[in-house]
């Protein structure tokens, strides 16, 4: 039975030192949208974005010229604080 213990103890210890991120938090955001070249695909990975969302943002940037802030996009309707806070370090306004 000990054996079996100490089987399950080292392939957890093996396996938490092959997979490093697991200790990464869960919200860290790998990827950049550019929001002002996004394809309603690309904008729908953003947290909270389906595609309607995804139509309104392209409608207004189409009718307003490209976002400069989180402000800008804030007047997207049905885009609100909270989504804001979701994806706040995602969406970027440039390519640099």
């Amino acid at each position: 039975m000990k054996w079996i213990f100490l089987y399950l103890f080292l392939s957890l210890a093996v396996f938490a030192n092959a997979n490093d991120d697991l200790l990464c938090p869960v919200d860290t955001p790998s990827i950049k949208i550019n929001i002002n070249t996004a394809t309603p695909e690309q904008l729908m990975q953003l947290k909270g974005i389906g595609k309607a969302k995804a139509a309104a943002i392209i409608a207004w940037r189409e009718q307003n010229g490209a976002f400069t802030s989180l402000a800008d996009v804030d007047e997207v309707k049905g885009i609100g604080a909270a989504f804001l806070e979701k994806n706040k370090d995602v969406i970027v306004f440039d390519d640099k």
